[in-house]
């Protein structure tokens, strides 16, 4: 018997063995499979180009090993905060690398 579980961007084959001759039990063999560092980074940066209410064309993503580091810079605190979040629900709490810059505008737009 095989089955398929998927935890964010974890997926976790099962495998059911039927005991061999001899054998009086049946072994569940659990497997992990990590999404690619490629996939990871095409998901962050979709989510963030597409998001409506963000401006992130200065940011950019990078995975490594199952760790997104997000570089660049941003203007408004909300936009850091929206991209800290979208990207955390992609690639799973504590994955994230914070290297974006916060550069507040001046109100006379200096």
């Amino acid at each position: 018997m095989l089955g398929v579980v998927t935890f964010g961007s974890f997926s976790l084959i099962l495998a059911l063995r039927a005991p061999a001759q001899g054998e009086m039990h049946e072994e569940i063999v659990v497997t992990a499979i990590r999404q690619s560092d490629a996939a990871t980074t095409e998901k962050v940066t979709t989510a963030l180009q597409q998001d409506p209410y963000l401006f992130s064309d200065h940011v950019t993503v990078i995975t490594e090993n199952g760790v997104v580091r997000l570089e660049g810079f941003v203007s408004d605190l909300s936009d850091l905060y929206r991209i800290l979040t979208l990207a955390r629900r992609i690639a799973g709490k504590g994955r994230i690398v914070d290297d974006i810059e916060y550069i507040p505008v001046d109100d006379d737009g200096n």
